[in-house]
């Protein structure tokens, strides 16, 4: 995060920079230029002042310093010892000072600065996408990816330590948000079972071992799973918990079990996992990103602006894996 730099008192709206012992920048880049010119009509000229405001500046810098620094004469301003003496302790400043108004600005611009990302499983291959598209477009900000539940994110989002997080939709925060794209759950069978799994009613899936993703790992998909086997009218018989997505597909490419995953999980190919749509409405939910509106952050904010760029360009995404998965004869659950 940017911040005012040592021996910098303060940095005003218009770039005015005071140091700590009261001397504003902008008198001595006046000084500067007068040395170099050595002419109060040429200096004033490169600084775009009117010479009487040159002056004036310069008489002020020098009741500051409690002595003359130029010698006016019929062959321009001239400078005295003590004003060369100031000279080569004002051009570190000023070139510090230039620094420091480059990387403010920069800042304003979220060219620099940190963007603390939070995502989950419906938007790991989407979030990916778009910060390396930013990491392009800004390479001196540093991005910071944490996987995280919905409800850890919000909580993050509040604590301030999340500048947006990718969550689940609706949210009962006061946060905003807009939707970025819809997933849906499907059933991950081993691919030796799918013909035989598609036909069977879906009730019957009571009866099959379950492999479930840890409620530890993301409790609002856990619960998320539960009510869409409760619309089927059974309760998945849970034979094996994994914390991570992959491993759950694993244990279904081994015949362990079958799954209910978010339809991203179908851009990772696993060798011996096919995948069966689910047809109740429960098994479809939106995804957004969120922030803390009243909480300014340049960098968070161009974030946004290339997020509904991409949106704009992209249009609605139907979901965040990709076209729906069907079985060979288009069966679904």
């Amino acid at each position: 995060m940017w911040s005012v730099p040592p021996g910098v008192q303060s940095i005003d709206r218009w770039g005015a920079i005071t140091y700590g012992y009261g001397m504003e920048i902008r008198l001595l880049r006046s000084f500067q230029a007068l040395a170099e010119q050595g002419h109060f009509g040429r200096a004033s000229r490169a600084l775009h002042l009117s010479q009487p405001a040159l002056t004036k500046q310069i008489h002020q810098l020098e009741e500051e310093v409690g002595s003359p620094l130029f010698v006016r004469g019929r062959r321009g301003a001239q400078l005295t010892r003590v004003g060369r003496l100031f000279a080569d302790d004002v051009a570190p400043l000023v070139r510090h000072a230039d620094r420091v108004l480059d990387r403010a600005r920069r800042a304003a611009r979220g060219d620099v600065g940190e963007l603390r990302l939070g995502f989950g499983i419906a938007t790991r291959l989407i979030v990916p996408r778009l910060v390396s598209a930013f990491r392009q477009a800004h390479p001196q900000v540093h991005v910071t990816l944490e996987d995280m539940s919905s409800p850890a994110q919000l909580d993050a989002l509040e604590r301030g330590s999340l500048d947006v997080g990718f969550v689940r939709l609706p949210i009962d925060r006061p946060l905003a948000h807009i939707p970025v794209v819809e997933d849906r759950l499907v059933l991950a069978v081993p691919a030796s079972r799918r013909e035989e799994l598609a036909r069977l009613p879906p009730r019957q899936l009571r009866d099959e071992p379950f492999i479930e993703l840890a409620q530890s790992r993301s409790p609002s998909f856990y619960a998320h799973v539960l009510r869409v086997a409760a619309r089927y009218g059974f309760r998945p018989r849970v034979v094996q918990s994994a914390s991570e997505s992959f491993t759950v597909l694993a244990l279904v490419a081994a015949g362990m079990g079958i799954a209910i995953v978010p339809s991203g999980s179908t851009e990772t190919r696993v060798e011996g996992v096919a995948y069966l749509p689910l047809a109740v409405p429960e098994a479809r939910w939106r995804v957004g990103a969120a922030w803390v509106s009243s909480t300014p952050s340049s960098v968070r904010d161009v974030f946004l602006r290339l997020l509904r760029e991409s949106l704009a360009r992209g249009g609605a995404q139907s979901h965040a894996g990709g076209g729906p998965p069907r079985t060979q004869r288009g069966e679904r659950l």
